[in-house]
């Protein structure tokens, strides 16, 4: 059935500039979400760019205003599937896009996270630390300036080391699930 998808979604791509209705223009764009989603999940990342490419290129002019999950959706896969190609240049131009037009700061955190590990793949640490400080203290955690050293991190770790070596499986059990919201958040961002 898969390949049927992609079978499908590329004849039609293929015949796109025949499709002259704007409500089969937008179910191609949907198709070719579900194939690009479909070929992420088969690590096939060439291909997957390639199609949320052709259904962002798909898109009305007005496709922020009018489309805006599905534009936004399309942007962020589209986003990570070329951080996944070494596509740097372009992770940043299609961040850039999604970060101008994100209605929330809600709604650039899945975009900031991808460019910050792109950024990092391509050894640009500063950035993408100062990358990952804005959107932190925009979530309301505070992050001290300028950061501390080695020494008083690892002292920190090992004092929270301890303190939860103390602790028995259960009591750790017992502890309450986070549950305020800037702080998960920022956990979430970090991937924690």
């Amino acid at each position: 059935l898969d390949h049927v998808l992609f079978v499908v979604v590329d004849q039609l791509n293929r015949g796109q500039k025949f499709i002259t209705k704007e409500k089969d223009r937008m179910e191609l764009v949907t198709l070719n979400l579900k194939a690009g989603e479909k070929a992420m999940s088969l690590a096939a990342f060439i291909s997957s760019a390639s199609y949320l490419r052709a259904g962002i290129d798909l898109l009305c002019n007005d496709h922020w205003e009018i489309c805006y999950d599905l534009s936004l959706q399309l942007h962020n896969l589209y986003v990570e599937a070329e951080y996944c190609n070494g596509h740097f240049e372009e992770v940043g131009h299609a961040a850039g896009v999604v970060i101008k037009q994100a209605r929330s700061f809600e709604d650039k955190l899945r975009i900031y996270a991808t460019l910050m590990k792109s950024l990092a793949a391509q050894n640009k640490l500063h950035d993408t630390m100062q990358i990952g400080f804005n959107v932190l203290r925009e979530l309301g955690v505070q992050c001290p300036s300028p950061l501390p050293d080695k020494s008083v991190a690892a002292r920190d770790i090992m004092k929270t080391s301890m303190a939860l070596k103390n602790k028995s499986k259960d009591e750790f059990l017992n502890y309450h699930e986070m549950n305020e919201g800037s702080m998960t958040a920022a956990m979430k961002f970090l991937q924690i």
